[in-house]
């Protein structure tokens, strides 16, 4: 079978795995592609004996990854127009970038991040990026060739195919973003150019979609929900005045439209529709009010759209008529929040990707427990509840071994989910998810005669502030215990705290610390009352409130959490903030609790990393390295553990605490040796101050160009205005001679901070400056200044406040002036200054005077050469570059200084006579998107590194064994190209002797290869080795953290 074929020359997982995997998040997607695609394709006549299922980076996880392909397998030759709609089919579907067809004999990939060609192009494929003869070794070449450039697994699993591709591979071209915007370009129509009220547009649009949703649903044996049969039934009981084949024919006829909602009201009930009053004559005025909004002119601006035949955004036709409402992903909907009711503040729109990253920690697929209360405090648009309901459903299947009736399906919206939201709107449109998604659980066969939807809002969805506690379903007392999970993505944002939510927490045995009136820290406290003992909260919460702030409300709110509740997790989403949210600026964070007291044991701090390819659309991707256990009372009054492990480990929390101890500009002005202020503000300009005037001035921007420690004063002009904000100090100690300069924000082209001292003379005296720099002025010795503005410039201070600053570290290049005064200083002497004349000598005379180790400072070094350059959201930096560059491939320097810097760290520890040594497996012709080095421990051949010249075919041979190997042993899920960071303990025959030897394999990514990346893997093997030596389990693999995605 090609299948088969395809499996063998690519190295992908085996044909059972595709089609059926074995995970239960993997093997949830395999089933949805069958029922979405399979069903449909199997209809077509060259579509017969179709197979559909999954290429899944882990097809043994639990975990709902997207898949990294659809797989559509053809017994015969497909035709084009077959494969066309099995690409249609599968942009539709959403949740993969990529469509494999195979055919006997051939294989083509294709972007499900590129629209179908519109019927005026004559470009059927457009979307396909390559094909490929299964096994024509003339295409391909030898192996080597086919694993750098093909669809080999490790290039697919490792992102590599997607970055090589990345230009099929752009989000604005999938289907739930170009339906957005279409959906956004009517709406604009209507309400804009045609006067409809806001409200009534979005009921008319969702029922757009739904009826449109009833035209495309198939049953088992391929008909639609809603066809002509139906239609010319309406027809002949004379509901409908004329017989119809599409929606756009009806739209375009005002009364048949109303008539058919109407018929379709008394079939559904619901939200849907307007008449949900007592009486009928009330029922039948909601009724009227609507119609008398809508006009035929909007029903057919509606049937233009759905018929492709009006340009709806910058010049391009409606895409209606490509869309399958079959195959779009229900939750999708959710989307229509963001679009049709606009950005409140604090509200951001929670991509479904995250979402079952959420749930898959507190609501597993692989489970039987289908009687779960679920509570979503600010459900939105309701796509938590929306996926929430879907594993419900899953878990009542697998507990039931059937599929649920109609009524199974109501019952679990009735009794099960409840959600909140302060925006009536919003409360409309997750009203109308839940209601796609009981549909989509549903034959379309017994749509017509089973299927009644519950009335939800107002009684299992309810328009409101969550912290109103005189509504039943969520008050802090009667329905204290209520719920098994609270989930959700709560607003936050300064000043976001409602009137509800302050006379909830004025209630004495409530009373949290609030933090600049920002409202989302309250929702945990809340929830958590409302919760059994054996549930969990889980919600998105301001990480600056939550982990960074350090003013006295944070810190008292957090020792206050961490001390009551047993918090199991910790995501930090800082870095991945634009990705994410593509609108917000503040970060977040996902954080896990259960109404019990700590235990003692640690919490999981998880902080992904972005991976910069195009599959960061569909999954957080976590490495090991990127998660570290902090203990309860570390949490609870270290804030040091959530700046400093967010981007280094345990080696640089330790070496900040020292640094901490060291003196400071805050210890020397708390003496009463200095003191500082901010520049002066000018803001509203109404306090005139006529001490300023005439004084030299620094209020650009930036620093004056080329300045390198010391600004001269003469050189700066003075300053003509008095005018100052309102209320601007008066006090101006800190602008005297001696006087240092700091400019407050990170300086990205030096990747420094700036701190110059004032060279002046009495009568010039000292500068005033703008409010984007501190002025510090020293009351005893210069000396202090001094020893500031080396360390302020040095390596060494942008390390230190990119791991203590929670503003640096997290979102924001301007460290608050606290941060910047705590920086470490060397005991001031006259000599500091002597010979100094660039930065590198900055940098050696700080690592000098305040005793920095050399193990220390390649802490430094390695942050601020390729940690720092992510700041800015550039995926150009150096740290993601290849371990080699293309037009040198024998210089190993990298490489070289990591397993150097690995076997210090073993002699420092075991010894210097330790016999250790390491090998670089270093192909010569094509390159594999992975390194891997070896650790051998009593043997060496002289060299402390050696190279070992190997080709691709002979290293992924090599990877494979130790990938079974790996698999055998370890409790890991997915091999080890899904893990990227993976060690593997083995022993291997040298010149005839057996040698232990440690195998490492990561990324061909500097980031991974680092000097300090291997301090903390040397950390971990040497803690290995211990145990090792202790239980002798040699051929052991270990990985205490594998990798989750």
């Amino acid at each position: 079978m090609s299948l088969y074929e395809a499996y063998k020359q690519f190295a992908w997982p085996t044909p059972e795995q595709i089609l059926n995997p074995s995970g239960a998040g993997p093997n949830v997607f395999a089933q949805l592609a069958k029922d979405k695609l399979g069903k449909a394709i199997e209809r077509l006549q060259d579509g017969t004996g179709v197979r559909v299922g999954i290429l899944a980076a882990s097809p043994e996880d639990d975990a709902t990854e997207s898949p990294l392909a659809i797989v559509c397998e053809f017994q015969r030759t497909a035709s084009e127009k077959t494969l066309q709609e099995a690409h249609r089919l599968a942009w539709n579907f959403s949740y993969a970038p990529l469509l494999i067809t195979i055919e006997p004999g051939l294989v083509r990939a294709w972007s499900c991040c590129e629209e179908p060609p519109g019927t005026n192009e004559n470009n059927p494929f457009k979307a396909q990026i390559k094909r490929y003869e299964l096994g024509n070794s003339e295409e391909h070449g030898d192996l080597s060739s086919q694993a750098a450039r093909s669809l080999h697994w490790v290039q697919l699993v490792s992102g590599q195919y997607f970055k090589e591709n990345e230009s099929h591979f752009k989000r604005d071209h999938c289907a739930d973003y170009l339906l957005l915007e279409n959906l956004k370009g009517v709406r604009q129509k209507l309400i804009d150019d045609k006067g409809l009220d806001s409200d009534i547009c979005h009921d008319l649009l969702a029922r757009i979609i739904f009826v449109q949703f009833l035209f495309h649903r198939k049953d088992s044996k391929g008909r639609p929900a809603l066809d002509t049969t139906r239609l010319n039934r309406l027809y002949e009981d004379r509901i409908l005045s004329a017989r119809y084949e599409e929606l756009a024919q009806i739209l375009e006829n005002y009364d048949d439209s109303y008539a058919l909602f109407q018929w379709l009201n008394n079939k559904f009930n619901g939200d849907l529709f307007p008449g949900k009053a007592q009486t009928e004559e009330e029922r039948q005025a909601e009724w009227q009010k609507e119609k008398d909004n809508v006009r035929p002119e909007h029903l057919s601006l509606l049937a233009d759209f759905v018929s492709g035949k009006i340009v709806v955004v910058s010049g391009q036709m409606s895409l209606w008529p490509q869309y399958s409402f079959d195959a779009i992903p229900i939750e999708f909907i959710s989307s229509i929040y963001e679009t049709f009711v606009g950005k409140k503040k604090g509200v951001v729109y929670t991509p479904g990707y995250l979402v079952d990253f959420i749930l898959d920690g507190v609501l597993p697929w692989n489970d039987e427990n289908w009687d779960v209360k679920v509570l979503d405090p600010a459900c939105g648009s309701g796509i938590f509840l929306v996926k929430a309901y879907q594993r419900l459903i899953h878990r009542w299947k697998k507990a039931n071994r059937q599929e649920p009736e109609a009524k199974i399906l109501r019952g679990l919206l009735e009794r099960n989910l409840f959600g909140v939201d302060i925006d009536p709107h919003a409360v409309r449109v997750a009203s109308f998810s839940l209601y796609l998604a009981m549909c989509d659980a549903i034959d379309p066969r017994h749509y017509w005669d089973q299927v009644k939807f519950p009335q939800l809002r107002n009684r299992r969805l309810i328009a409101s502030d969550f912290f109103a506690d005189d509504i039943p379903g969520f008050r802090s007392v009667e329905d204290k215990a209520s719920y098994d999970l609270v989930i959700g993505n709560a607003p936050w944002g300064k000043n976001s705290v409602t009137k509800c939510s302050l006379e909830w927490n004025e209630k004495a045995e409530n009373k949290w610390e609030v933090t600049y009136g920002d409202v989302g820290p309250l929702f945990l406290p809340k929830a958590a009352a409302l919760l059994k003992k054996s549930g969990f909260v889980s919600m998105l919460q301001p990480a600056m409130a939550m982990l960074f702030n350090q003013i006295d409300s944070a810190t008292i709110y957090r020792k206050r959490l961490f001390e009551n509740f047993k918090i199991e997790e910790v995501v930090n989403l800082s870095a991945l903030r634009f990705g994410l949210f593509s609108k917000a600026i503040s970060p977040a964070c996902i954080i896990t609790i259960r109404d019990h007291q700590p235990t003692g044991e640690p919490l999981s701090y998880i902080c992904p990393k972005p991976t910069f390819n195009s599959t960061e659309e569909y999954r957080v991707t976590i490495d090991p390295r990127d998660i570290n256990p902090v203990y309860p009372h570390e949490a609870a009054i270290d804030p040091l553990v959530w700046t400093t492990l967010m981007w280094g480990g345990r080696r640089d929390l330790a070496f900040i605490k020292s640094l901490r101890n060291c003196k400071n500009l805050e210890y020397y002005e708390t003496a009463g040796n200095t003191v500082s202020r901010q520049g002066i503000i000018r803001g509203d300009r109404t306090k005139v101050q006529n001490s300023i005037l005439g004084k030299r001035i620094l209020d650009s921007k930036e620093l004056p160009m080329h300045t390198f420690l010391s600004i001269d004063a003469k050189s700066l002009p003075e300053n003509f205005d008095p005018r100052t904000h309102s209320k601007d100090s008066t006090k101006y100690d800190a602008f005297r001679l001696p006087q240092l300069i700091i400019k407050q924000g990170w300086q990205q082209k030096r990747r420094r901070f700036q701190a110059a001292l004032i060279a002046s003379d009495e009568k010039t005296g000292a500068i005033l400056c703008s409010k984007s720099y501190v002025s510090v002025h020293c009351k005893v010795e210069t000396e202090i200044l001094r020893s500031a503005s080396l360390s302020l410039n040095s390596k060494l201070g942008v390390y230190f406040l990119r791991l203590t600053s929670g503003r640096f570290c997290s979102y924001r290049p301007e460290p608050n002036v606290q941060d910047l005064l705590r920086i470490p200083l060397a005991e001031p002497n006259a000599t500091l200054f002597n010979n100094i004349q660039s930065y590198e000598d900055v940098d050696s005379r700080v690592q000098q005077a305040l005793g920095v180790k050399e193990s220390e400072w390649i802490l430094v070094e390695d942050l601020f050469d390729y940690t720092l350059p992510d700041f800015g959201t550039d995926n150009n930096t150096s740290a993601y570059a290849l371990t080699r560059k293309a037009s040198n491939t024998n210089n190993e320097m990298i490489l070289e200084s990591y397993c150097h810097s690995f076997l210090k760290v073993l002699r420092a520890g075991f010894g210097e006579d330790i016999n250790v040594s390491a090998t670089i497996f270093q192909e010569m012709v094509t390159f594999l998107p992975v390194r891997m080095v070896a650790i051998h421990f009593d043997f060496s051949d002289g060299d402390d590194v050696r190279h070992e010249s190997i080709t691709s075919p002979d290293l992924l041979a090599r990877l494979q064994e130790l990938n079974t190997k790996f698999m055998d042993i370890s409790k890991a899920k997915g091999g080890i190209f899904y893990q990227r960071v993976v060690r593997v303990y083995d022993s291997v025959k040298i010149d005839g002797k057996n040698v232990p030897t440690v195998y490492l394999i990561k990324p061909d990514q500097v980031r991974y290869w680092t000097r300090s990346m291997a301090l903390r893997d040397a950390d971990d093997v040497a803690a290995d080795a211990l145990l090792w030596r202790k239980q002798a389990l040699l051929g052991v693999a270990m990985d205490s953290e594998p990798a989750r995605a």
